[in-house]
């Protein structure tokens, strides 16, 4: 029957915590640039595409951030409400303010730095029916998880809720006795025998949740984009050489200054980058303001915003211990 009247959208992100031995920073996640644009930027154009109107963002210590780069919504044509949390919240004031949120209103709820393609949202919506379905589970992390603050049970996931299930949310949110998670709340109720659907994805997910999944996540992207997009053209005004010899499919910022080098296969560039002469990179994402010297031969590797490379480095990881150089936060 699909969802008759308004559609919201709640995308929250677990906070940072340490990093792990490689420098990595998951809870940065919904900042990380996904094919050179950032992961919560994918996130709203996905639920443009499903019928979103209005959405909340509670991504910790990057809320901030992550409002001045959405702005007011209007991209989107839906209406943003950001709620920045300096400091960590318990699960049970996160879900007492998505119930607050989401009111009488079917919503879109993304937990930790996911994504499906567009087609998988609007699918749920189409197959949405409001008589006694609670919800729609569009993903799950599967294994084991790390935690995080917004549920006990720690899991990424993607859901379409029912209106009512706001109600649960606030009496988890009152007496701290339910598990506070969208999918420990489901579980719940489908034990006691309420209607919630289980949608296999016919894609892939794209995550950040480690730099091999963020890599690999990157070069599907790229590799979906080339299909229907023009032949890339390296402009005079980015400052780039004549002998540039690219290897698609690439995604180099316009301000990004590229001197005669390789770049290719499965490479992102982002802004204020600079490439030396004679570089080669291939698999691979280089993020905002990296300087990569002379004669560099970087491969498989995260090369971390404002991260330095000296001349002639040999950066190379594997397609399973992806390398990554500090500091990688967005």
């Amino acid at each position: 029957m699909g969802i008759t009247g308004t559609l919201k959208g709640v995308i929250l992100a677990a906070n940072p915590g340490e990093s792990d031995a490689a420098g990595w920073y998951p809870g940065t996640g919904m900042l990380q640039p996904m094919a050179n644009v950032s992961m919560i930027e994918r996130i709203l154009d996905a639920y443009e595409r499903a019928g979103v109107t209005e959405t909340l963002i509670a991504a910790g210590k990057d809320t901030r951030e992550a409002a001045s780069i959405c702005g007011s919504g209007a991209r989107w044509n839906m209406v943003l409400t950001c709620h920045d949390q300096p400091e960590a919240r318990s699960p049970q004031e996160i879900m007492k303010e998505v119930a607050a949120f989401a009111g009488e209103a079917a919503f879109l709820a993304t937990h930790g730095a996911v994504l499906l393609n567009a087609e998988a949202y609007l699918r749920a919506v189409q197959l949405y029916d409001d008589d006694g379905l609670h919800g729609i589970r569009l993903w799950e992390r599967t294994g084991e998880t790390s935690g995080d603050a917004h549920g006990s049970d720690g899991g990424d996931g993607i859901y379409l809720l029912a209106p009512d299930v706001c109600d649960v949310m606030e009496e988890s949110g009152s007496t701290g006795e339910r598990a506070c998670s969208f999918r420990s709340i489901l579980d719940t109720l489908a034990s006691q025998g309420d209607r919630v659907l289980t949608l296999e994805p016919e894609d892939q997910s794209y995550d950040t949740s480690t730099p091999e999944n963020f890599l690999e996540s990157n070069e599907r992207l790229l590799g979906s984009a080339a299909r229907d997009a023009e032949p890339l053209e390296i402009m005079a005004d980015n400052f780039s050489s004549p002998n540039l010899v690219l290897r698609p499919p690439v995604a180099i910022n316009d301000t990004a200054e590229l001197e005669r080098c390789r770049i290719g296969p499965g490479v992102c560039i982002g802004p204020g980058v600079r490439i030396g002469h004679g570089a080669a990179i291939e698999h691979s994402v280089i993020m905002e303001g990296a300087d990569i010297g002379d004669g560099a031969s970087i491969s498989r590797a995260i090369i971390g915003k404002n991260a330095s490379i000296a001349n002639r480095s040999v950066i190379h990881g594997r397609k399973d211990r992806v390398t990554v150089v500090c500091p990688i936060s967005p």
